[in-house]
């Protein structure tokens, strides 16, 4: 068992290795799919796969009752533990996987795809098939906080997926491109993870093992359910509404806007299992929550902040003028990226302190609240009726904050104004000279560049003294 010493290290660590890498995939993802592939393949084409993902991510919540999350959240497991999961998720994983493949003709029909998105969503079936492989090998690493090998293996994923997406779809392969990279990638992942994180494979179901798992993991999945149902419900529901064409400018949409909140899950990823280890230790469990809530505002607010002031000239300069009526969308989610920022660490925590029917009891009425308002606006205000019922219901996080508050002392506003200040002085300078010196993409970098300086110097104004002091071991 890990101490606390050993813990924060590894968190340091862990946060470093994944910013880093992750920020390579952000890069490649985001330069593939919002940028050259949207240039070169029509709207609808990227709706589809959206669609298709949708589905997928859809019926693959059922494959999980919540057991992975329990293995990594429980003090101790043993080897019952592990076959116990992996023998049920295999199975739940083989179930759905047939049932898609099987299933496919219809759900194209409904969503009105042709045979080659109707090929697509038999690939992710396969792909998600092989993806539940890489279960117990990555729980495995995340209990020992072993980061590094995790997000190798998402480097190779992300290179292969992407490096063909760009090839096939210059080779005019369509929607094509993304079946086969969709395989590639998951038969390279669930092999690599298996080499660098080996285990003994075995079935098999210890009754009391999974009792135990079943405690937190049923509620745990519950909740992660009624999360897909929510996140999930544009492409899956509204995309009868505002059809691919709308999906498509929604979901770019969102690309782009959420691209900031990956810091956040990227702290997320480390502090579940961290947390997990510190559950008893009220102290430390105290001071890595303010840590992570002082990292991850530095980050999170000038991305955010950043997209926002340069979005108008990233259309314009950068991608295409097809892509302007997702500008108002941006903005919209903008609003709900800005409080999930500052509620997402504190849900983690209840989870990883065992406090998922809490968690569980808010994820329903965030559920409740969007498939309430989410239809509704949208048949008034077209596609972006979505975006108007995100950013009202962003303001209902302040109820998971107030919760946190009660249970214990957490210093919020200390650790997050040099975040939020110094992001809002960048934003109105690259805004106003926005509006005088962008006309090209040089320009645009140029402002890039600019603003991140004025960011930088900042932080190291207002922050570095304690930057440098929670960084010392």
């Amino acid at each position: 068992m890990m101490d606390v010493k050993s813990i924060n290290k590894k968190l340091i660590t862990g946060f470093l290795t994944l910013s880093f890498r992750k920020a390579i995939l952000l890069a490649i993802s985001f330069a593939t799919i919002n940028l050259v592939l949207a240039r070169i393949l029509p709207v609808e084409i990227i709706g589809i796969f959206n669609i298709a993902n949708s589905i997928l991510a859809f019926f693959s919540y059922f494959s999980d009752i919540g057991l992975a999350a329990a293995l990594i959240q429980k003090k101790e497991i043993s080897i019952h533990d592990l076959k116990t999961t992996f023998t049920i998720q295999e199975a739940l994983a083989i179930a759905i996987s047939v049932l898609i493949l099987f299933s496919a003709p219809w759900i194209g029909h409904f969503y009105n795809l042709d045979e080659a998105g109707v090929l697509l969503i038999r690939a992710l079936a396969v792909g998600f098939f092989l993806t539940s492989l890489k279960v117990i090998p990555s729980v495995l690493l995340e209990r020992e906080l072993n980061f590094g090998k995790l997000v190798w293996v998402e480097v190779i994923e992300n290179l292969i997926f992407n490096g063909m997406l760009i090839l096939l779809a210059f080779n005019n392969f369509g929607i094509t491109a993304f079946t086969i990279a969709v395989l590639l990638r998951s038969l390279a992942g669930a092999t690599l993870i298996n080499i660098l994180s080996p285990w003994k494979m075995s079935l098999g179901v210890e009754k009391q093992s999974l009792k135990s798992l079943l405690s937190f993991g049923l509620p745990f999945q519950a909740y992660s359910l009624l999360a897909l149902l929510k996140d999930r419900l544009v492409p899956l529901v509204v995309a009868r509404i505002v059809g691919a064409s709308g999906v498509g400018l929604i979901t770019w949409a969102q690309s782009i806007t959420f691209l900031s909140l990956e810091v956040m899950n990227i702290v997320s990823r480390i502090l579940f299992p961290a947390f997990s280890r510190l559950q008893h230790d009220e102290k430390n469990l105290k001071l890595t929550l303010e840590k992570s809530l002082f990292f991850t505002s530095l980050m999170f607010y000038p991305l955010l902040f950043g997209l926002m002031a340069v979005a108008p000239y990233l259309i314009q300069y950068i991608v295409s003028e097809k892509w302007a009526g997702a500008l108002p969308l941006i903005y919209l989610f903008g609003i709900g990226a800005f409080w999930a920022n500052l509620s997402s660490p504190f849900t983690n925590f209840l989870n990883a302190i065992g406090k998922v029917k809490t968690t569980l009891k808010l994820m329903v009425m965030w559920t409740a609240l969007e498939w309430i308002l989410t239809p509704i606006l949208t048949l008034k205000f077209g596609y972006v009726g979505v975006g108007m019922a995100s950013a009202l219901i962003s303001f209902t996080s302040i109820i998971p904050i107030i919760i946190i508050k009660k249970l214990m002392p957490v210093e919020i506003i200390k650790n997050i104004w040099v975040g939020i200040f110094s992001a809002s002085i960048m934003f109105i300078f690259a805004y106003i000279w926005g509006i005088f010196f962008v006309r090209d993409w040089i320009s645009l970098i140029v402002l890039v560049l600019l603003s991140a300086c004025i960011y930088s110097g900042l932080i190291y104004m207002l922050a570095f003294d304690k930057i440098k002091s929670e960084l010392s071991p």
